[in-house]
């Protein structure tokens, strides 16, 4: 159905329109089905055939209930004037009556599908509509649509509708009216007010969030500094927070690591992307262009809710303050109570950015607000972001938040952003000498990133990556090293060559040198780090440059510290205005580097120190101590570890002295004493014993490399997170420690090593790891161009991963080489292809097939010599007759979101099944007409209707093996009393639904 039709009829749901219909029918006989021809429609119907049941008067009262029910779905805002609904209901009882006339059966009937019927029977009565109103008219064409739609619901209810052609059809009808249902209260009617605003608003969002911020893209132009979001953002990895899962085997790209989630909980360092996550999640929800993925998300209205600016105001907002929290224009204007509406019927998606930038004693206040949203609006999608360390794990699992951490860029990744920063660049520049001068810049930078591992740990963050990018072609490819140095350049580059380059004339009685600037900007992020904020008042930022302009008479006097603030903003590159009226930094990053010079200028040296328990301080304290002199910085450094010993809480304890050791790489001279002070403390942390513990302890860098002892010292779980650290730390040396775990008898540990090359230069990893790692009991992984161009290292592989990649004919053969046994293949949703043919995988016995609906053609699959086969998430009707080729077939597991996929011919050689379906009816199909040689059969089905009847008879003809059955959402259940009871086990499972108007309309359709 069209969106607006559906938008004005939604609101007479299938319990309403039912029971009318219905009315218009012969009610069937018991010897209905007994003729061999098919029943007319004509015979069905009451007022047509042989004798008529209903008159002229009968159909008028029909129609007129309909267009009543229609009316009262919203009596503020009728769709129709009330001296117009008579004759209405007059043109709607003539346009029904056509069907009578059809010359069709019923099961011709369901294969035209609804809204052909509709055209139908419109076409029969060409001239009915013509004296009513545009408006009438729509109403008119809404009802008849609906009321086709359960005529042909009626049809495929009747007993003799069993033909195998019309099941295709059925789940389409079933379909279509659980969406007409859950559209209740979620599309608000075409003209309406709700209406308006949402379309008004979600132009507002996507122009508002439309664009990234590429910093650095072009200097001599900042407004081409933002980016269309298709086109700046890049797609980076999540990692689930299983317990004592590896983050390694858990690496996800944001659209699969979201699907089929309604909450979770992301955490990410600085600069990692959270942000522009959010960004990209609520501009595919204002387009309505989410990947199929996300479908479930399609039809989402995003609220943008960044914690720093609503921390501003006392108490945190309700449902219709969202807006006006957020600082959005749009706020005075929206419908009262238009939030709530949204948020009430699940089509609201709740965006939360940063529980790391309100301070710690305002943490449990935030996390009950979010409890209390989650339990008013449990259909709601929400997203809440935090760097890793601001809240404990499993901080929102009370209300079933998925926990993702947001991985740091691997190589691929790395090399892709510095492509497109470029390719970004070149889109300003029209001179082909120029042009020329950034593609070289380019590939240098490439060739640097690739031989420098200090560089390119750095760049793995998406912030330090365009700033690399920036630098290097601003200092013509003559790039600092470490973190503090490129900050340092990043500075000088904003405040002073820009302005220089553009040739802008600075206003008249100011002197804005850059040491100048680089105090007044420090002072204010000290401010926001003090106060635990990461946004002030414009009036605070004035006062503050006001208070220091008399120390400064070169700069400007005290009464223009308004002019010089604008200054600041307009021109340092390194402020913005989020709202009117606040101010910021572009990044808190930069304002950690600049606070960080203040609180050591200022000797709050002991500050910091006792700041280290709280973790809005971590980089501050890191950066502080780059910036500190020697004596400041071993002070530092002594006091970090003494205050963690003095602590009776393990876990601060842990906390001071990771964060000593993790400053040591900021520390380029350092007393020999202070250093030894840090590193017996450092080496009281190793081993990790968990995942949780190696990440944690990477962040110490190359200082752990040299602590870590080898696998013959460590219990397989403490070698497994030692694995974790090594390639967290990543670089040559971490490379030689990774290479004396590829022999170790564990297992785990030895997958854990194998897990570790997206960490690794492909081909350094390959030839120093791969190559002599035992992998008879291992998966190996590719999911990059560059590892599969490593191949060739490596004399077999047994068991492989594919993820993220096409698999090519080329590709089969190589791996024909390497004697694959078992492989998966987890394609990209980007692209869609053609599997190749798989014969020349001579010794492959197990195929899996992840996400089946993004490959165009899986005919190749019936030359595979596989006998365990695995096909996921298949298309509706997905064609599986090549199945019948594929002799060597024993196992067979298949998976559908939309129905149960199933062979149109026997497959005799198959004698394993394990389904996974959603059941569209009440009868479960008869397996074994499908596979007659099955001696075991397991299968799961979710009813599509919630609490439906399912009749399990039909698994009595699997005369062989055990039957295991799990029903989801399953009412009664018939057939049980015709089932052996020492072969078929049957148990349920359900899944909680909400209360409310759409969940009572669930269950009455069940």
């Amino acid at each position: 159905m069209d969106p607006a039709s559906i938008g004005t009829t939604a609101r007479i749901a299938s319990s309403v329109a039912r029971p009318i219909i219905a009315r218009l029918f012969v009610k069937e006989s018991h010897g209905a089905g007994l003729v061999d021809e098919p029943v007319r429609v004509s015979r069905l119907v009451r007022w047509g055939g042989e004798k008529r049941s209903l008159n002229g008067l009968d159909m008028w009262k029909i129609a007129r209930e309909l267009v009543k029910a229609a009316v009262e779905a919203n009596p503020h805002e009728p769709p129709v004037a009330s001296d117009e609904r008579e004759a209405l209901a007059d043109t709607l009882a003539a346009t029904l009556s056509a069907l009578g006339e059809l010359d069709m059966d019923d099961v011709q009937a369901v294969r035209l599908g609804h809204a052909e019927l509709s055209r139908r029977l419109t076409a029969a009565r060409p001239d009915a509509t013509r004296d009513l109103s545009g408006d009438a008219t729509a109403l008119h064409n809404s009802l008849l649509d609906l009321s086709c739609l359960h005529i042909l619901h009626f049809f495929t209810q009747r007993s003799t509708f069993v033909a195998n052609a019309q099941v295709a059809q059925t789940r389409m009808l079933d379909e279509m009216l659980r969406l007409v249902d859950a559209l209740v209260d979620r599309i608000p009617r075409p003209g309406s007010a709700d209406e308006e605003f949402e379309t008004r608003y979600l132009a507002y969002i996507e122009r508002k969030y439309g664009k990234l911020n590429i910093f650095g893209l072009d200097l001599s132009n900042p407004s081409r500094a933002r980016w269309p979001m298709d086109t700046a953002y890049l797609n980076l990895e999540l990692a689930s927070q299983r317990d004592g899962g590896s983050p390694s085997a858990n690496r996800r790209r944001v659209e699969e690591a979201l699907s089929g989630c309604n909450r979770a909980m992301l955490r990410g360092l600085a600069g990692s992307g959270k942000t522009s996550l959010l960004q990209w999640l609520a501009v595919s929800a204002a387009q309505n262009s989410f990947p199929d993925e996300l479908a479930a998300l399609r039809g989402r209205v995003p609220f943008m809710l960044p914690l720093r600016a609503l921390a501003q105001d006392p108490g945190l907002p309700r449902p219709e303050q969202f807006l006006g929290a957020a600082g959005n224009i749009l706020h005075g204007l929206q419908p009262e109570h238009w939030a709530d509406r949204v948020l009430g019927s699940g089509r609201g998606m709740v965006l939360i950015d940063g529980v790391d930038e309100v301070s710690e004693s305002e943490r449990p206040v935030v996390r009950r607000w979010l409890l209390d949203l989650v339990h008013l609006y449990p259909e709601t999608f929400f997203l809440v972001t935090s760097r890793p360390s601001a809240v404990d794990a499993h901080w929102l699992t009370e209300v079933d938040f998925a926990e993702f951490n947001l991985l740091p860029m691997n190589r691929h990744d790395v090399d892709r952003f510095v492509r497109r920063w470029h390719d970004a660049v070149l889109t300003t520049v029209d001179e082909p000498d120029e042009r020329q001068a950034i593609e070289q810049c380019r590939d240098a930078l490439r060739t640097t990133l690739r031989q420098k591992h200090d560089l390119y740990r750095l760049a793995t963050n998406p912030l330090m990556c365009a700033l690399i990018c920036a630098l290097h072609r601003d200092r013509l490819t003559h790039l600092p090293e470490r973190r503090m140095e490129l900050y340092a350049a990043a500075l000088t580059m904003l405040l002073v060559r820009r302005d220089k380059e553009r040739e802008i004339p600075v206003p008249d009685g100011l002197a804005p040198t850059e040491e100048a600037q680089v105090q007044l900007l420090q002072r204010i992020a000290y401010w926001l780090i003090r106060n635990g904020r990461s946004e002030a008042a414009q009036a605070t930022a004035v006062r503050i440059i006001r208070e220091k302009l008399p120390a400064m008479p070169h700069m400007a006097p005290p009464d223009r510290a308004e002019d010089v603030f604008h200054y600041l903003l307009l021109r340092s590159g390194l402020l913005r205005e989020p709202s009117v009226g606040t101010v910021d930094f572009i990044h808190r990053t930069f304002q950690d580097y600049l606070g960080a010079k203040a609180a050591v200028e200022a000797e709050d040296l002991d500050l910091l120190a006792e700041s280290g328990r709280d973790d809005q301080w971590e980089d501050v304290i890191r950066l502080a101590i780059g910036h500190a002199r020697d004596g400041e910085r071993a002070y530092l450094l002594r006091k970090l570890v003494e205050l963690g010993d003095q602590s009776v809480d393990p876990r601060l304890r842990r906390r001071y002295h990771l964060l000593a050791a993790a400053a040591l790489e900021h520390a380029t001279t350092l007393d020999p004493a202070a250093r030894a002070a840090v590193s017996l403390r450092a080496s009281a942390l190793i081993p990790p014993d968990t995942p949780a513990d190696a990440e944690e302890l990477a962040t110490a860098g190359d200082i752990v490399l040299d602590l870590l002892p080898g696998p013959e010292e460590l219990t397989p779980e403490q070698a497994r997170a030692t694995v974790m650290t090594i390639a967290r730390i990543g670089g040559e040396a971490a490379l030689d420690q990774l290479a004396r775990f590829k022999r170790v008898p564990d297992r785990d540990v030895r997958q854990e090593v194998a897990m570790s090359w997206p960490y690794f230069d492909a081909r350094s990893f390959a030839e120093a790891v791969l190559a002599g790692l035992p992998v008879d009991d291992l998966t190996l992984h590719l999911s990059g161009p560059e590892q599969i161009a490593c191949l060739d290292v490596l004399d077999r592989v047994p068991h492989l991963s594919l993820r993220g990649q096409m698999l090519t004919a080329d590709l089969v053969d190589a791996l024909a080489r390497l004697k694959v046994h078992s492989l998966s293949i987890a394609p990209s949703s980007a692209v869609s292809f053609t599997l190749p043919s798989l014969a020349p995988l001579t010794r492959l016995r197990r195929l899996a097939v992840e996400s089946c609906d993004v490959i165009t053609d899986l005919a190749a699959l019936g030359e595979s010599p596989a006998e365990e086969l695995a096909l996921r998430r298949l298309p509706d009707g997905a064609d599986l007759t090549f199945l019948a080729r594929a002799s060597n077939l024993r196992s067979l597991t298949l998976s559908s979101p939309q129905g149960i996929p199933l062979p149109e011919v026997p497959l005799s050689h198959v004698t394993s099944l394990d389904m996974d379906g959603v059941l569209t009816g009440s009868q479960v199909p008869d397996f074994a007409e499908a596979f007659p040689s099955l001696t075991s059969l397991s299968l799961r089905l979710t009813c599509q209707s919630y609490q439906a009847a399912v009749d399990l008879s039909l698994l009595r003809n699997v005369l062989r093996g055990q039957v295991n059955v799990t029903l989801v959402d399953a009412g009664k259940v018939h057939g049980l009393d015709t089932l052996p009871t020492d072969r078929v086990s049957v148990r349920h499972e359900g899944r909680a639904r909400p209360e409310g108007r759409t969940g009572l309309l669930r269950r009455f359709r069940g």
